[in-house]
């Protein structure tokens, strides 16, 4: 079972990791349930205190939650799609922040809705700048997690070891947003051209 979620969070994350913007564009509530997927995960992993590679029933339940309330507010709610992918990227990102420092339960649920908030302000002021770095970072660490999942003795990819002093996985995870955003921006009009 590692294996099969390892690689779906694998190709989550490297497809949102490598084309962020792009399928913010041309998939929007497609793009919203990919982020509502690794929301819900991360909002699962973080109650229930289980590491990520430990895959459990409410994770899957919260996973697929996630798909639901983003794919369905990006539907229903277009007018505010700028302020809700604020939330979904903040949220994901503070999820993986929180978890790479160990904090669960509570604690690492308001890390989550603070993030969200910021996201939200953030996505106002510079929308495609935030979504190239949110999505790049947040799939980059998606991917590494899925990476984890699969290879579970490689420690280089678990991010949870980042609280304890482990640099190595925090510079995989930042080289790996690093090259997203690189592509990403260098796509930028590209993919924006035309959607504007």
């Amino acid at each position: 079972m590692n294996i099969v979620n390892g690689l779906f969070l694998i190709v989550v994350g490297l497809g949102v990791m490598g084309f962020g913007l792009m399928l913010f564009y041309a998939l929007m509530p497609l793009f919203y349930a990919f982020f509502g997927a690794g929301v819900g995960f991360w909002l699962g992993t973080l109650l229930t205190g289980t590491p990520p590679e430990q895959m459990s029933l409410i994770k899957l339940l919260f996973a697929l939650g996630g798909v639901i309330v983003f794919a369905g507010g990006a539907y229903f709610f277009e007018t505010f799609r700028r302020i809700l992918i604020g939330i979904g990227l903040g949220s994901l990102l503070g999820g993986l922040i929180a978890s790479a420092l160990g904090l669960t339960g509570f604690l690492g649920v308001v890390i989550m809705l603070i993030a969200a908030f910021i996201g939200a302000g953030i996505t106002l002021a510079v929308f495609d700048t935030f979504i190239v770095v949110a999505s790049a970072l947040g799939g980059a660490g998606l991917a590494m997690d899925g990476g984890h999942l699969i290879f579970q003795s490689m420690d280089v990819l678990d991010r949870t070891t980042i609280a304890g002093g482990a640099y190595t996985p925090l510079i995989i995870w930042v080289v790996l947003g690093a090259i997203a955003m690189g592509w990403q921006f260098a796509n930028l009009k590209r993919w924006t051209g035309n959607a504007r």
